[in-house]
């Protein structure tokens, strides 16, 4: 968003300016309530857009962390299932093993799906919601691609000192090594 500033900035100078100008220059005077009222409408309308923006990104903002807040209490009021839970992510792709390296099927039933938005299952979300049927103590994210992005963020607010974030253990390595077949 700091990106946008700029050019947010520069879009509302060129429209007072603009308008400012065009009027000065064939007017010797200023009327400055008049001026305001019927020459600075695209200004106050891109006020308005960026107002309207700026309230909807905080009530997406406002939800989500709403949401992280449900799931901490759903995870902290029931006891674990799984003493340890390897996660190995790639590119929104995941595989869930067991302790001792077995895949864990992903939860993709909907109807047993609790915890899942009503918009869109992705591979994401069945990981999640696997995730929260299983409970464990701690979680080992293994990272394929060593990218953290805005799912493996998710979990990490979710499930917060349960999360271990692993780039080089042999886990990592070996489906480093078939990053074409997953």
């Amino acid at each position: 968003m700091a990106d946008e500033y700029p050019i947010e900035f520069d879009k509302k100078f060129n429209i007072l300016y603009n308008s400012f100008y065009n009027y000065l220059s064939s007017n010797k005077n200023l009327l400055l309530e008049g001026f305001i009222n019927f020459r600075l409408k695209k200004y106050f309308n891109l006020l308005d857009n960026t107002l309207n923006e700026a309230v909807n990104q905080f009530i997406i903002e406002k939800e989500y962390l709403e949401f992280i807040s449900l799931l901490k209490m759903y995870i902290n009021s029931h006891p674990t299932g799984f003493d340890t839970v390897h996660l190995i992510y790639s590119s929104s792709e995941s595989i869930l093993l067991d302790i001792k390296q077995n895949v864990i099927i992903s939860t993709d039933n909907i109807l047993k799906a609790k915890f899942l938005s009503d918009i869109s299952f992705s591979s994401n979300d069945y990981t999640l919601n696997t995730l929260l049927n299983l409970l464990p103590k701690k979680i080992h994210i293994h990272l394929a691609n060593n990218h953290i992005d805005e799912f493996i963020n998710t979990l990490k607010l979710i499930f917060e000192n349960r999360i271990q974030i692993c780039t080089e253990c042999d886990i990592c390595k070996s489906y480093k090594i078939s990053k074409g077949c997953f």
